[in-house]
Protein backbone atom coordinates (compact mmCIF):
# COMPACT_ATOMS: atom_id res chain seq x y z
CA UNK A 1 0.00 0.00 0.00
CA UNK A 2 1.38 3.38 -0.96
CA UNK A 3 2.06 5.83 1.84
CA UNK A 4 -0.71 8.39 2.20
CA UNK A 5 -0.01 11.52 4.19
CA UNK A 6 -2.59 13.93 2.80
CA UNK A 7 -5.29 14.92 5.30
CA UNK A 8 -8.58 13.08 4.94
CA UNK A 9 -11.92 14.87 4.85
CA UNK A 10 -15.31 13.73 6.10
CA UNK A 11 -16.30 13.24 2.44
CA UNK A 12 -14.97 9.68 2.80
CA UNK A 13 -18.40 8.94 4.33
CA UNK A 14 -20.49 8.52 1.21
CA UNK A 15 -24.28 8.42 1.11
CA UNK A 16 -24.01 4.72 0.26
CA UNK A 17 -21.81 4.06 3.30
CA UNK A 18 -24.25 5.97 5.50
CA UNK A 19 -27.18 3.91 4.18
CA UNK A 20 -25.20 0.70 4.71
CA UNK A 21 -24.60 1.63 8.36
CA UNK A 22 -28.28 2.37 8.99
CA UNK A 23 -29.34 -0.97 7.52
CA UNK A 24 -26.54 -3.21 8.80
CA UNK A 25 -25.31 -1.55 12.00
CA UNK A 26 -21.67 -1.31 10.89
CA UNK A 27 -19.57 0.12 8.09
CA UNK A 28 -15.89 0.12 7.08
CA UNK A 29 -14.47 3.49 6.06
CA UNK A 30 -11.10 3.05 4.34
CA UNK A 31 -8.03 5.25 4.90
CA UNK A 32 -9.52 7.63 7.45
CA UNK A 33 -6.06 8.15 8.95
CA UNK A 34 -2.97 9.09 6.98
CA UNK A 35 0.11 6.92 7.15
CA UNK A 36 1.88 9.36 9.46
CA UNK A 37 -1.14 9.61 11.77
CA UNK A 38 -1.45 5.82 11.94
CA UNK A 39 2.22 5.47 12.81
CA UNK A 40 1.95 8.14 15.53
CA UNK A 41 -1.09 6.54 17.14
CA UNK A 42 0.39 3.04 16.92
CA UNK A 43 3.60 4.19 18.60
CA UNK A 44 1.58 5.89 21.35
CA UNK A 45 -0.48 2.72 21.89
CA UNK A 46 2.66 0.59 22.13
CA UNK A 47 4.18 3.06 24.59
CA UNK A 48 1.07 3.09 26.75
CA UNK A 49 0.84 -0.70 26.74
CA UNK A 50 4.48 -0.92 27.86
CA UNK A 51 4.05 1.74 30.57
CA UNK A 52 0.84 0.55 32.16
CA UNK A 53 0.95 -3.15 31.47
CA UNK A 54 -2.16 -4.57 29.88
CA UNK A 55 -5.36 -5.64 31.50
CA UNK A 56 -6.39 -9.07 30.30
CA UNK A 57 -9.72 -10.14 28.89
CA UNK A 58 -9.85 -13.89 28.48
CA UNK A 59 -9.19 -17.24 30.06
CA UNK A 60 -5.95 -16.45 31.87
CA UNK A 61 -2.32 -15.48 31.53
CA UNK A 62 -1.55 -18.08 28.86
CA UNK A 63 -4.71 -17.82 26.75
CA UNK A 64 -6.30 -14.43 26.31
CA UNK A 65 -8.91 -12.90 24.05
CA UNK A 66 -7.31 -9.47 24.10
CA UNK A 67 -4.90 -7.28 26.07
CA UNK A 68 -6.16 -3.77 26.65
CA UNK A 69 -5.48 -0.44 28.33
CA UNK A 70 -8.69 1.29 29.36
CA UNK A 71 -9.34 5.05 29.17
CA UNK A 72 -6.27 5.38 26.97
CA UNK A 73 -7.19 8.85 25.75
CA UNK A 74 -6.81 10.19 29.30
CA UNK A 75 -3.33 8.64 29.62
CA UNK A 76 -1.56 9.80 26.45
CA UNK A 77 -1.79 13.09 24.55
CA UNK A 78 -1.56 11.44 21.13
CA UNK A 79 -4.44 9.12 21.94
CA UNK A 80 -6.52 12.07 23.09
CA UNK A 81 -5.90 13.50 19.63
CA UNK A 82 -7.16 10.23 18.16
CA UNK A 83 -10.34 10.25 20.26
CA UNK A 84 -11.03 13.84 19.16
CA UNK A 85 -9.78 13.39 15.59
CA UNK A 86 -11.91 15.77 13.49
CA UNK A 87 -12.66 13.29 10.72
CA UNK A 88 -13.31 10.30 13.00
CA UNK A 89 -15.65 12.36 15.17
CA UNK A 90 -17.46 13.94 12.23
CA UNK A 91 -18.08 10.54 10.66
CA UNK A 92 -19.33 9.19 14.00
CA UNK A 93 -21.68 12.15 14.46
CA UNK A 94 -23.05 11.84 10.92
CA UNK A 95 -23.63 8.11 11.32
CA UNK A 96 -25.42 8.67 14.63
CA UNK A 97 -27.44 11.60 13.31
CA UNK A 98 -27.23 13.26 16.72
CA UNK A 99 -24.70 14.94 19.06
CA UNK A 100 -22.23 12.59 20.71
CA UNK A 101 -19.69 12.63 23.53
CA UNK A 102 -16.50 10.66 24.05
CA UNK A 103 -17.24 7.96 26.62
CA UNK A 104 -14.13 5.77 26.61
CA UNK A 105 -11.21 4.57 24.54
CA UNK A 106 -9.18 1.36 24.79
CA UNK A 107 -5.95 0.16 23.27
CA UNK A 108 -6.77 -3.35 22.01
CA UNK A 109 -3.95 -5.82 21.39
CA UNK A 110 -3.98 -9.45 20.29
CA UNK A 111 -0.33 -10.57 20.58
CA UNK A 112 1.20 -12.64 17.81
CA UNK A 113 1.11 -16.40 18.28
CA UNK A 114 4.88 -16.57 18.74
CA UNK A 115 4.35 -14.66 22.02
CA UNK A 116 0.98 -15.91 23.22
CA UNK A 117 -1.95 -18.07 22.25
CA UNK A 118 -4.91 -15.77 21.63
CA UNK A 119 -8.52 -16.90 21.66
CA UNK A 120 -11.47 -15.69 19.62
CA UNK A 121 -13.19 -12.68 21.15
CA UNK A 122 -16.58 -13.82 22.42
CA UNK A 123 -19.78 -12.96 20.57
CA UNK A 124 -21.27 -9.85 22.15
CA UNK A 125 -22.67 -6.39 21.66
CA UNK A 126 -21.40 -3.28 23.42
CA UNK A 127 -24.74 -2.20 24.91
CA UNK A 128 -24.67 -5.03 27.45
CA UNK A 129 -21.48 -3.87 29.14
CA UNK A 130 -22.03 -0.11 29.06
CA UNK A 131 -23.15 1.38 32.42
CA UNK A 132 -25.35 3.86 30.59
CA UNK A 133 -28.96 4.67 29.81
CA UNK A 134 -30.19 6.51 26.75
CA UNK A 135 -27.79 5.05 24.20
CA UNK A 136 -29.93 4.59 21.09
CA UNK A 137 -27.25 6.27 18.90
CA UNK A 138 -24.10 5.16 20.74
CA UNK A 139 -21.43 3.61 18.50
CA UNK A 140 -17.84 2.40 18.52
CA UNK A 141 -15.05 3.41 16.15
CA UNK A 142 -12.60 0.50 15.76
CA UNK A 143 -9.37 2.01 14.43
CA UNK A 144 -6.87 -0.33 12.76
CA UNK A 145 -3.31 0.69 13.67
CA UNK A 146 -1.79 -2.20 11.69
CA UNK A 147 -3.12 -4.25 8.80
CA UNK A 148 -5.75 -6.61 10.22
CA UNK A 149 -6.49 -9.44 7.77
CA UNK A 150 -8.68 -12.37 8.75
CA UNK A 151 -5.67 -14.33 10.05
CA UNK A 152 -4.78 -11.55 12.48
CA UNK A 153 -8.17 -11.48 14.21
CA UNK A 154 -10.33 -8.92 12.43
CA UNK A 155 -13.93 -8.35 13.49
CA UNK A 156 -17.03 -10.00 12.07
CA UNK A 157 -20.52 -8.53 12.41
CA UNK A 158 -24.09 -9.81 12.28
CA UNK A 159 -25.76 -7.43 9.82
CA UNK A 160 -28.99 -5.86 11.02
CA UNK A 161 -28.60 -7.20 14.56
CA UNK A 162 -28.77 -3.65 15.96
CA UNK A 163 -32.45 -3.63 14.95
CA UNK A 164 -33.50 -6.76 16.86
CA UNK A 165 -36.18 -6.50 19.54
CA UNK A 166 -35.24 -5.65 23.13
CA UNK A 167 -36.51 -9.10 24.11
CA UNK A 168 -33.56 -10.52 22.15
CA UNK A 169 -30.93 -8.27 23.74
CA UNK A 170 -29.24 -8.29 27.13
CA UNK A 171 -29.55 -4.56 27.62
CA UNK A 172 -27.58 -4.32 30.86
CA UNK A 173 -25.64 -6.24 33.47
CA UNK A 174 -24.24 -5.29 36.85
CA UNK A 175 -21.43 -7.89 36.77
CA UNK A 176 -19.85 -10.21 34.21
CA UNK A 177 -21.37 -13.12 36.14
CA UNK A 178 -24.71 -12.05 34.65
CA UNK A 179 -23.49 -12.35 31.06
CA UNK A 180 -25.69 -14.65 28.98
CA UNK A 181 -24.66 -16.40 25.76
CA UNK A 182 -26.18 -14.74 22.73
CA UNK A 183 -27.91 -18.01 21.77
CA UNK A 184 -29.90 -17.91 25.04
CA UNK A 185 -31.15 -14.40 24.36
CA UNK A 186 -31.66 -14.51 20.62
CA UNK A 187 -32.87 -17.96 19.52
CA UNK A 188 -32.43 -17.13 15.82
CA UNK A 189 -28.79 -16.09 16.24
CA UNK A 190 -27.43 -19.36 14.86
CA UNK A 191 -29.14 -18.74 11.52
CA UNK A 192 -27.93 -15.18 11.06
CA UNK A 193 -25.28 -14.30 8.44
CA UNK A 194 -21.91 -12.93 9.52
CA UNK A 195 -19.80 -10.50 7.57
CA UNK A 196 -16.05 -10.49 8.24
CA UNK A 197 -14.33 -7.13 7.73
CA UNK A 198 -10.54 -7.12 7.26
CA UNK A 199 -8.97 -3.69 7.70
CA UNK A 200 -5.89 -1.93 6.39
CA UNK A 201 -3.86 0.23 8.77
CA UNK A 202 -5.65 3.59 8.95
CA UNK A 203 -9.10 2.16 8.17
CA UNK A 204 -11.89 2.65 10.71
CA UNK A 205 -14.88 0.35 11.20
CA UNK A 206 -17.86 1.90 12.97
CA UNK A 207 -20.53 -0.23 14.64
CA UNK A 208 -23.69 0.50 16.62
CA UNK A 209 -23.61 -0.46 20.29
CA UNK A 210 -26.32 -3.09 19.67
CA UNK A 211 -24.60 -4.72 16.70
CA UNK A 212 -23.53 -8.27 17.52
CA UNK A 213 -19.87 -8.82 16.69
CA UNK A 214 -16.88 -11.02 17.43
CA UNK A 215 -13.21 -11.39 16.45
CA UNK A 216 -11.04 -14.34 15.56
CA UNK A 217 -7.73 -15.33 17.18
CA UNK A 218 -4.47 -13.90 15.92
CA UNK A 219 -2.87 -16.76 14.00
CA UNK A 220 0.08 -14.72 12.76
CA UNK A 221 3.39 -13.89 14.43
CA UNK A 222 2.68 -10.14 14.31
CA UNK A 223 0.58 -8.34 16.94
CA UNK A 224 -2.86 -7.02 16.10
CA UNK A 225 -3.00 -3.46 17.43
CA UNK A 226 -6.23 -1.48 17.31
CA UNK A 227 -8.04 1.22 19.20
CA UNK A 228 -11.69 1.22 20.25
CA UNK A 229 -13.45 4.56 20.84
CA UNK A 230 -16.99 4.65 22.24
CA UNK A 231 -18.98 7.75 21.33
CA UNK A 232 -22.16 7.92 23.41
CA UNK A 233 -25.38 9.88 23.02
CA UNK A 234 -24.86 13.40 24.32
CA UNK A 235 -27.78 12.98 26.75
CA UNK A 236 -26.73 9.56 28.10
CA UNK A 237 -26.98 9.02 31.85
CA UNK A 238 -25.19 6.81 34.37
CA UNK A 239 -26.68 3.42 35.16
CA UNK A 240 -24.53 1.41 37.60
CA UNK A 241 -23.10 -1.62 35.87
CA UNK A 242 -19.89 -3.29 34.74
CA UNK A 243 -16.61 -1.42 34.21
CA UNK A 244 -17.96 1.73 35.81
CA UNK A 245 -15.19 2.44 38.34
CA UNK A 246 -14.37 5.75 36.66
CA UNK A 247 -17.95 7.02 37.06
CA UNK A 248 -19.19 5.10 40.12
CA UNK A 249 -18.99 8.29 42.19
CA UNK A 250 -21.94 9.59 40.20
CA UNK A 251 -25.57 9.10 41.17
CA UNK A 252 -27.76 6.87 38.99
CA UNK A 253 -29.44 9.04 36.38
CA UNK A 254 -26.70 11.68 36.33
CA UNK A 255 -25.77 12.95 32.88
CA UNK A 256 -22.20 12.45 31.73
CA UNK A 257 -21.85 16.02 30.55
CA UNK A 258 -18.60 17.27 32.09
CA UNK A 259 -15.13 17.90 30.66
CA UNK A 260 -14.22 14.20 30.93
CA UNK A 261 -16.88 13.43 28.34
CA UNK A 262 -16.49 16.17 25.73
CA UNK A 263 -18.96 16.80 22.93
CA UNK A 264 -17.72 15.87 19.48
Amino acid sequence: MAARNAPTTVDVLTDEAHRYYRENGFVRIPQVLSTSETERFRAASEELMAQHGPEIWGAGEDEVQVHFVAQAWLKHEALRDLALHPVVTQIARRLAGAPLRVYSTDVLLKPGQKDLNTLPTLVHDDETGLPLDGIDRTLTAWVALVDVPVERGCLSYVPGSHLRDAAHRQTHMTSFAEHRPIEDIWPDYGWQPRITVPLKAGDVAFHHCRTVHMAGPNRTDSPRMGHGIVYMDAEATYRPGTEDAHISHMAPGDRLDNEKFPLV
